[in-house]
């Protein structure tokens, strides 16, 4: 980069852009209608004019999606904005992840000219269809899954077009909440069109344009860099999808991805990965794309914007027609097992490359969708997202209750919201104890959830993890499976190993609920017995798993270990490896 700029200059026009994001978010937050926007499932960018995410408020991951949004909507729109222009758009094959995810785009006018766009997005409770919520992997395609909407005009020039706004109304469950959702990201937009109109006031459109351009250039350089510290060659990692979305049994479909490193360039390769399948856990080529870009970002300096220049460096080959680009129609609501899979499998294929800097991205993302309708007759449609936590890191554990590594900062509906709104209790919510994946730096435990139902409805259960645990790093051990279990009468039901589980409930069911654990990273019985002791304090690890899996030994009146016994124990177990 030759080109001359003021380096604080730039320095404060980036933090702009990202107050303005945060004004944005802000106002979504504030504003809108369903449970799952409380908690955080949306993200808000900005854009330059030439479409390029140079402000994010998003995960990597998510910023990858509005790329490819920003490019389909450039192609249908461009040299027709107009201010006041609201684009709407949840298309899968037009960008978005799936059907339920419902975008706002909006171009952002300084003087009579186009200087940018401003992005939100959320997912939606529900987009009508077959199963409530739009995200079940029992459809056979597309046009099972609901209202495909590909980019329009909601507002023409500030005009509202209300009959597409009926139309969608007359097809949604709970439509008071989905408008409410959209217009929370109307406002949001408008307030960062507002904010960047400010930005480009204070210090001129050739100084912004200029910074972005800028903000391209860097961040491409230093992807570059970060690749050129993986030694040249080709990496690779295979795992085997069990779960076909249609409750089949012995099923294997492979999945294969290949890091090809050359110089300062990176190919990620999916070839070898099974074709797309007859159900929905397809996953759209842009949500792939976010994938990719979301784990190659951990690698990067958290400094730099993920942007187009990030990508620049990055050639993804995903072969159309395969499980990660599927041909329309095919159906890809319930995508996201296979998503966090292969996540997963984007950090273990980058720790063959950088093994003492890469861990494991983390499990979660498990849902439980209620819908119904209320005494009052009113209908009513929530989901309650929840995550277990991250894998083990080389020199770190992983963290207990949070979504994995660059998945963005997703909450868990608090019980008191959802007790307040809808007609179920939250009987419990917690840690389950020996669920982790053991090592030097253990994986996070295992999160449990029951709920008990007021009231008779249809329950949605996704699951992650069912079949196949998550696997340890460097000699650490796997966490434990998922299960879900379902209580009617008084007879406690443990539910089949699918992904998605479509149930009828009625007044005084419970579901209880259990996410897996993470692997863990490094050999178990080198772990300092201090934390191990401090994990059986918080009651995250039994006293007899210390003593089982970390080889620690712990004087369970006195709550101490025993430096002794342990040093015996564990020199015991060196003398059996050396044989």
């Amino acid at each position: 980069m030759d080109r001359k700029f003021d380096p604080i200059l730039v320095q404060v026009i980036k933090n702009e852009l990202a107050s303005v994001n945060e004004e944005m978010a802000i106002a979504v937050y504030r504003t809108g209608r369903s449970a799952m926007v409380k908690v955080g499932d949306f993200a808000t960018a900005v854009c330059d004019a030439q479409g390029r995410v140079v402000g994010e408020g998003a995960a990597p991951f998510q910023v990858g999606i509005f790329m490819v949004v920003l490019e389909t909507v450039l192609k249908k729109f461009g040299g027709s904005f107009n201010p006041g222009d609201v684009i709407l758009v949840n298309d899968p094959y037009s960008g978005m992840g799936h059907m339920p995810d419902v975008g706002i785009v909006a171009p952002a006018f300084w003087r009579g000219r186009l200087v940018g766009f401003t992005l939100a997005y959320s997912h939606h409770t529900d987009i009508g269809g077959r199963f409530p919520g739009g995200f079940s992997s029992q459809c056979t395609e597309a046009f099972e899954e609901g209202l495909r909407i590909p980019p329009v005009k909601l507002d023409d020039a500030g005009k509202r077009n209300t009959a597409l706004l009926k139309l969608i109304e007359g097809n949604v469950r709970a439509p008071d909440e989905w408008v409410g959702d959209v217009e929370a990201k109307i406002a949001g937009c408008r307030r960062g069109e507002q904010e960047l109109r400010a930005v480009v006031e204070k210090y001129g459109l050739e100084v912004f344009n200029s910074s972005c351009d800028y903000f391209v250039d860097y961040a491409e350089s230093a992807t570059r860099t970060a690749i050129r510290g993986i030694m040249p060659g080709e990496y690779v990692y295979e795992d085997t999808f069990e779960d076909d979305g249609l409750g089949g049994t012995d099923v294997a479909m492979p999945l294969r991805v290949a890091l090809r490193v050359d110089g300062d360039s990176l190919v990620v390769d999916f070839t070898g990965t099974a074709p797309q399948a007859h159900s929905a856990i397809n996953m759209p080529f842009g949500m792939t794309r976010g994938t990719v870009y979301g784990a190659v970002k951990s690698i990067v300096s958290p400094d730099v914007l993920t942007n187009v220049g990030f990508t620049r460096p990055i050639t993804i080959i995903a072969p159309e027609g395969t499980l990660v680009n599927p041909r329309h129609p095919a159906a890809v609501g319930g995508r996201a097992p296979l998503f966090f899979r292969i996540f997963d499998m984007m950090f273990r294929v980058l720790a063959q490359a950088l093994p003492d800097k890469v861990g494991i991205s983390g499990e979660g993302g498990d849902v439980l969708h209620f819908s119904g309708v209320k005494p009052d007759g009113s209908h009513f449609s929530f989901m309650d997202l929840f995550f277990g936590g991250w894998g083990g890191r080389p020199g770190k554990d992983g963290i207990d209750g949070v979504a994995p590594m660059s998945f963005g900062s997703y909450g868990s509906v608090p019980a008191e919201v959802l007790e307040r709104e809808f007609p179920i209790v939250v009987d419990g919510f917690g840690y389950v104890p020996d669920s982790e994946g053991p090592g030097k730096h253990r994986g996070s435990v295992g999160i449990y959830k029951q709920w008990r139902f007021l009231e008779p409805g249809k329950v949605m259960v996704r699951t992650n993890r069912l079949l196949r645990r998550s696997d340890g790093l460097a000699g650490g051990g796997p966490g434990e499976l998922s299960t879900n279990i379902l209580t009617s009468h008084g007879v406690e039901k443990v539910l089949p190993c699918q992904s998605h589980i479509h149930l009828d409930v009625g007044a005084g069911d419970r579901i209880y609920h259990r996410i897996s654990g993470s692997g863990g990273f490094g050999e178990p019985a080198k772990r300092d017995p201090g934390l191990v002791l401090a994990d059986v304090r918080e009651g995250k690890v039994s006293i007899q798993q210390a003593h089982n899996r970390y080889r620690v030994v712990i004087d369970p009146a006195a709550m101490v270990v025993d430096e002794p016994a342990t040093q015996r124990l564990r020199g015991e177990l060196s003398q059996v490896s050396a044989l």
